[in-house]
């Protein structure tokens, strides 16, 4: 018999469809841990492309070297030596059952069923070496590159598959041998990888439960994404407990869908994720720049730099460099608010110099604009949250004790330096110290000024003069 590697696929498929017994099922187990091995191979190569595997690149190089050195070449050995060793147990059977000296006959049998044990060797070593290519499988679909679970996924149930092959051939063997120290061996074998291929099979099964619950996660996403860019809150003349709402909403999918979204692993909280231009280009597909200067726009009482600009109609957004990075940022936010909110084609923004424009006459739109960025980049829960970690109540009261421990100083000094609510809660958003911890201002960890961290604070009634 040629070697069965070298024959085409076509030629192969039809040697195991012809009808005879060579290659038989052995081989067949054979051929699917080898195919297991390779797609296991092409996983560990795609996983060490890439730098977010280097964690796991001792355990795939290990991987790699049992594969190349051991593995494979023992499979392929198999693939031949069942072939062969079946075709001698039919022949030997033909010979046995054709011969009429009862003296010969006995041989012949003992000779079958020694030739017999020595084919239910290979299928053990077969299913062995599949056993170990299915915790391999089992570990890439877990650590490997995670976009060839499809390679990682057939390679495991392939080798499981050859597993249970095995243990086919080998209790059918099992029922042509006697009751001896040998086939008593050969049963313990078989009990051992019967139990390693329900403990495989079930880590299949999970693995597979674990991409049915991301298929369908995947298509919560994109429900969501849909629903968002739907365009259903425009001109609903929402109150602003609904653009709250809204905000929440979209602040709750960027913590969700984190993964999908930025493609970053887990925020340590909320504020990390909460990025307007993120919402724009990754769930509403605009087309967002920051630009050096978008003009000046001309009202009753001067010009005035343009610090945002939103074309519905082309799907941009441009916000300005020349204002600080947190006003740009509450611009930002401030522009998506009107791709959610508002009609108009073309929207833009002045006067933003510190976040909400107080004591400017506004339409409905801007102040909805305004509303969203705020409710949006400075969530209730979150600021309520925080203000307590840091100024240890749930609302600031002015005394001896709390002025010491934000200032170190009197209560009489700091009366005088604060004069109102505003001045209060613009100290607050900028502390940086309270009694013996130091921390990042409040306003900094928002990443907006600290006249609207100030006004969120008084919004929030989070402070008392």
């Amino acid at each position: 018999m040629g070697k069965l590697i070298e024959l085409s696929t076509e030629e192969l498929l039809r040697k195991f469809g012809s009808g005879n017994h060579k290659p038989g099922s052995g081989s067949a187990a054979a051929f699917h841990g080898l195919v297991s091995a390779q797609l296991i191979r092409t996983v560990i190569e795609l996983s060490k492309q890439r730098s977010n595997y280097k964690e796991w690149l001792p355990e795939l190089n290990r991987m790699e070297a049992e594969l190349e050195n051991r593995i494979y070449l023992s499979l392929l050995h198999f693939f031949q030596l069942d072939s062969e060793q079946f075709d001698r147990v039919i022949q030997l059977r033909r010979s046995r059952d054709d011969e009429k000296n009862t003296g010969k006959k006995l041989a012949l049998k003992q000779e079958l069923d020694d030739a017999l044990l020595l084919a239910t060797e290979t299928p053990i070593a077969i299913a062995k070496l599949c056993a170990e290519l299915a915790g391999f499988a089992v570990f890439i679909c877990d650590h490997g590159f995670q976009s060839a679970r499809g390679d990682s996924g057939v390679a495991l149930n392939n080798a499981i598959a050859a597993i249970a092959g095995c243990l086919s051939i080998i209790n059918l063997n099992l029922l042509s041998l006697g009751d001896d120290e040998q086939t008593e061996q050969i049963r313990i074998e078989a009990g051992r990888l019967k139990a390693a291929h329900l403990d495989l099979s079930s880590k299949a099964m999970e693995r597979l439960a674990m991409l049915e619950k991301e298929a369908e996660r995947h298509k919560a996403f994109h429900k969501e994404l849909k629903e968002l860019s739907s365009g259903r809150w425009v001109n609903s003349n929402l109150s602003y407990a609904e653009i709250e709402d809204l905000a929440r909403r979209l602040q709750n999918t960027l913590y969700k869908y984190h993964d999908k979204i930025s493609r970053q692993g887990e925020p340590e909280n909320v504020i990390d994720i909460l990025k307007p231009e993120v919402v724009l280009t990754k769930i509403l597909n605009y087309d967002y720049k920051e630009l050096t200067t978008l003009g000046q726009h001309g009202i009753n009482d001067g010009f005035f730099e343009i610090a945002g600009l939103i074309n519905k109609a082309k799907k941009t957004v441009r916000v300005s460099k020349s204002f600080s990075k947190e006003t740009q940022n509450f611009t930002a936010a401030h522009e998506l608010g009107h791709a959610l909110l508002h009609q108009q084609s073309v929207l833009h923004r002045d006067r933003a110099l510190d976040g909400p424009a107080e004591g400017i006459p506004r339409d409905l739109t801007e102040l909805q604009a305004d509303k969203f960025a705020t409710f949006f980049l400075m969530p209730e829960k979150q600021v309520k949250s925080l203000f307590k970690q840091l100024f240890l109540t749930d609302k600031f009261v002015i005394n001896e004790n709390t002025v010491f421990a934000l200032t170190g100083g009197r209560l009489s000094d700091f009366r005088r330096q604060c004069k109102d609510l505003r001045d209060l809660a613009r100290i607050l958003a900028s502390a940086e110290f309270f009694g013996n911890h130091s921390f990042k201002s409040m306003a900094e960890l928002f990443n907006v000024s600290k006249k609207t961290m100030a006004i969120r604070l008084e919004e929030l009634q989070l402070v008392e003069f």
